[in-house]
C-alpha cells in the first residue's frame, strides 16, 4: 500500500472553510482498496489522478465517504456543465428509468423526438438535424464520414483531405486520434491516413503565429490545394489549455471554407452547453460552421 499510495499523515492541519473541509489523511485509509482494484483492473492511462474516492455530488461541491468536501474546480470532463446533481436532472432520470424504457435505437420514441428537436433548437439556423451518438469520438468519426462524403459528391476522388490542429484532442479512436493533434498519441496507429494533416493552432503562445496564412502554408507545405480538402475539425478552444483562436483567423478559416465547398466542423463536447457563457462556444467567433 505505502509503494502506491502515499498517505498524508493525520498530523496534517485541518481546513475547515466556508466550503471546504479536509479532516482525514489523504487518500483516507479505508478508500485505498478502491485505489488498488482500479489500479488493478484499469489500464495505465488512468493512472495519474487524484486518490480521493468520490462519493457524491452537489452543485458544485463533491463529498467523500469520510466527511471531506472539496470545492470542484474541475467541473468534470465534458459533462458536468450544469452542476452536479441538479433536481431537474435527477428526476428525469428517475422518470425514465419508472417508465420501464432505458433504451430504444432501432424504433421511434416519443423522448427522442422531444431530444432531438430540443437540440436543434438551441443550435443556428440552418443546423437542424441532430443524430444521437454515444460518444465524442463516434461523433468525431462521423464528422470525418460526413465530410469526406460531400466532398467525393462535388470534388471527385481527389477531395477526401482532413485537416484537424496540432495539441487538439477529438477522441481514441482512429480517425479522431488522427484529425487530433497529440502526436505521442498516434504512434501506434503507424500507417498515418496521408489526406489527414495538423495545422498549427493559433493560440498565441505555443503558435506565436497567429496569422491565418500560417494555416495556408501547412496546406501548400504538404503539396496540396483546397480542392484537396473535404473538411477541417476544430475544437471551439483546445480543452488542453484552455486555448482560444483569435477571431479574426476563425471568421477567415470560416469564408475559406466556405469559398471552396469544405466542410467547417467544431468539436463542441468540452466547449458546448454554457461552459463559455456563451450556449455554443463557437458563437464568440461570430460564425457558423456546418456540423457541431
Amino acid at each position: 500500500m505505502g509503494k502506491e499510495f502515499s498517505i498524508i499523515p493525520r498530523d496534517v492541519p485541518r481546513v475547515e472553510t466556508k466550503y471546504r473541509r479536509i479532516t482525514t489523511p489523504l487518500p483516507h485509509p479505508d478508500s485505498v482498496a478502491a485505489l488498488h482494484t482500479l489500479r488493478q483492473f484499469e489500464p495505465q492511462s488512468m493512472r495519474g489522478q487524484p486518490p480521493i474516492v468520490w462519493d457524491r455530488a452537489e452543485d458544485i461541491f463533491v463529498y467523500d465517504k469520510y466527511g471531506n468536501q472539496w470545492i470542484d474546480w474541475s467541473s468534470g470532463v465534458l459533462v458536468t456543465n450544469a452542476g452536479h446533481g441538479a433536481p431537474e436532472i435527477r428526476q428525469a432520470i428517475l422518470e425514465q428509468v419508472q417508465s420501464g424504457l432505458l433504451h430504444n435505437y432501432v424504433f421511434p420514441s416519443e423522448e427522442r423526438a422531444a431530444l432531438v428537436e430540443a437540440l436543434a433548437s438551441v443550435a443556428p439556423p440552418p443546423l437542424n438535424k441532430v443524430f444521437l451518438l454515444t460518444t465524442g469520438s463516434e461523433a468525431t468519426e462521423c464528422a470525418i464520414k460526413l465530410s469526406r462524403s460531400y466532398g467525393l459528391k462535388t470534388g471527385g476522388c481527389r477531395k477526401i483531405g482532413i485537416i484537424g490542429f496540432q495539441r487538439g484532442f477529438h477522441g481514441r479512436t482512429l480517425g479522431a486520434q488522427q484529425a487530433g493533434g497529440m502526436a505521442a498519441q498516434k504512434s501506434w496507429i503507424v500507417n498515418e491516413d496521408p489526406a489527414i494533416l495538423n495545422a498549427p493552432f493559433p493560440d498565441g503562445y505555443w503558435q506565436t503565429d497567429t496569422r491565418f496564412e500560417t494555416f495556408l502554408g501547412t496546406i501548400h507545405q504538404r503539396g496540396l490545394a483546397p480542392e484537396d480538402i473535404a473538411g477541417v475539425l476544430m475544437e471551439s478552444y483546445q480543452g488542453v489549455g484552455p486555448d482560444f483562436a483569435p477571431v479574426e483567423y476563425v471568421q477567415q478559416l470560416a469564408a475559406w471554407c466556405r469559398q471552396h465547398g469544405i466542410v467547417l466542423a467544431f468539436d463542441e463536447v468540452q466547449a458546448g452547453f454554457g461552459r463559455t457563457g456563451k450556449f455554443w462556444a463557437f458563437e464568440h467567433y461570430g460564425v457558423i460552421p456546418d456540423l457541431i
